[in-house]
């Protein structure tokens, strides 16, 4: 038994016991398998589809207030995915989030770092069958860190070595560095927000938990520590920032 919503309909009879999903993307095979889900499953099951778009974060509250999950969508834009749970944070903290690909080998050490880095506690891609899908985003739920998917090829570096807990610059991603290039460029939250057609607030805030993480007590030790550190040169020397990669997606 489902209720499943598009776009702006809120869930549907908020029952005692449903399990609500609120799924950002914009792909049909996410759309299908969680639609799919849905039917297979014999407990009641409330399912909204919103855009992968950190903007329409605010705009669905209702929606987000009664999930039981959030699922985003990592292979459509890596940066927008990452902003999605972001906004998702600053909306509802407690609410837990599953990240998910479309293929296998598609997601990259950065882009799980990323999320990761971002709140997503589980990641999987869609090779599980839909009964094994909802049995693992009930487990994230519940709390329970989930992990269902294969690196991309040619990835040394495990799972666990991503949830490993690092201090200062072993733990920033490659989106960071993006990011953080940016800051040593001298732009306002503004500019670099335009750059990652991001919004300034969603800016700040990763900002403020970048220079947390590097233990920067402003900005301006922020920009400093970027500009000097020996990762952002490698960035600059070859490797695309988020805000190029993002713009040479488009």
């Amino acid at each position: 038994m489902t209720d499943v919503a598009d776009g702006d309909h809120r869930l549907g009879s908020g029952k005692t016991g449903e399990f609500g999903v609120v799924a950002f993307t914009g792909r049909t095979t996410v759309h299908a398998l969680l639609s799919e889900m849905g039917r297979q499953s014999d407990a009641p099951i409330s399912i909204t589809f919103l855009p992968l778009d950190a903007h329409g974060v605010a705009a669905a509250a209702e929606a987000i207030a009664r999930a039981d999950v959030a699922v985003v969508d990592g292979s459509i834009d890596r940066a927008e995915a990452i902003a999605v749970c972001q906004a998702l944070r600053e909306a509802r903290a407690s609410l837990p989030i599953s990240a998910v690909f479309c293929c296998p080998h598609s997601a990259t050490a950065a882009d799980l770092r990323g999320l990761l880095a971002a709140g997503a506690e589980g990641l999987l891609d869609l090779q599980l069958s839909p009964a094994d899908t909802l049995h693992v985003l009930r487990g994230v739920a519940r709390g329970q860190g989930a992990f269902h998917l294969q690196m991309a090829a040619g990835s040394s570096t495990s799972l666990a070595q991503l949830l490993a807990k690092r201090d200062g610059a072993d733990q920033l991603s490659e989106h960071d560095l993006g990011l953080l290039r940016l800051v040593a460029a001298g732009l306002t939250d503004h500019e670099i927000g335009q750059q990652l057609y991001l919004s300034h607030h969603t800016i700040k805030h990763r900002i403020d938990r970048l220079r947390q993480r590097v233990h920067a007590r402003n900005r301006v030790q922020l920009a400093a520590w970027a500009a000097s550190h020996e990762a952002l040169g490698a960035a600059r020397n070859g490797s695309l920032g988020i805000g190029d990669r993002t713009a040479a997606e488009r």
